[in-house]
């Protein structure tokens, strides 16, 4: 299995670009599509050196891209596998909650409505 390590640390490493709420909040803000480092301080309720410093880590990861435009720098999601697996999550996590738990409908909410499968 030594061999393998290396591959199970990658994985671990992809796996861990997730495991922060904030880099949640944020992928939830880019899969509405590009957004400044503004827009997404706006939507995240996060400080801007906050957001800035999971943007940079996300770009470092290939998760994110990232465009300039003057003095702006615009975001956008750049693997779409990450977007999937967060939509699979959220789905696997409403279908195990009983409808009439707030969680649930929060959860449902970050699905969109031809992405719910298994949780309606």
């Amino acid at each position: 299995m030594d061999e393998l390590d290396p591959v199970f640390s990658a994985v671990a490493a992809y796996f861990g670009v997730l495991s922060e709420p904030t880099r949640l909040k944020i992928m939830h803000a880019l899969c509405q599509g590009e957004k400044t480092v503004n827009e997404i301080v706006a939507e995240s309720g996060a400080t801007q050196t906050n957001v800035s410093r999971h943007l940079a880590l996300m770009h470092r990861h290939g998760v994110v891209a990232r465009r300039k435009q003057g003095t702006q720098v615009h975001y956008s999601v750049a693997d779409q596998t990450m977007v999937e697996l967060c939509r699979s999550v959220c789905n696997r996590i409403a279908s195990t909650i009983d409808e009439r738990r707030p969680l649930r409908k929060q959860l449902l909410r970050l699905i969109p409505p031809a992405a719910r499968k298994r949780a309606a």
